[in-house]
């Protein structure tokens, strides 16, 4: 229960950052990509994780089955949306893409 609250707590300052950081920079601006080596986050992550939370958000009660088979465990993708959440272009672009 404890870690769903975080899940929809962090998919709320996601939702927060994003519409506090709308700027009036041009639509074909995509989100940075950032080397996965030192800790950052790809587009390839970012498209996994907006792959997961739709998914989950359709059948949460198989959440676990739809974390292992995008490689990731509940701690995990909790990491990965406080990655995305920290870099401002990620988040927006997460934001938008789960709507």
């Amino acid at each position: 229960m404890n870690a769903h609250i975080r899940r929809w707590a962090m998919l709320a300052a996601l939702s927060v950052a994003a519409a506090c950081g709308r700027s009036e920079a041009p639509a074909a601006e995509a989100p940075r990509v950032v080397d996965t080596e030192s800790g950052g986050v790809s587009l390839a992550d970012l498209d996994r994780s907006v792959t997961v939370a739709r998914a989950i958000r359709v059948t949460p009660g198989a959440a676990d089955s739809i974390l292992a088979a995008h490689g990731l465990t509940r701690p995990g993708f909790d990491s990965l949306l406080y990655a995305i959440a920290a870099d401002s272009a990620l988040a927006r672009a997460y934001t938008e893409s789960i709507r």
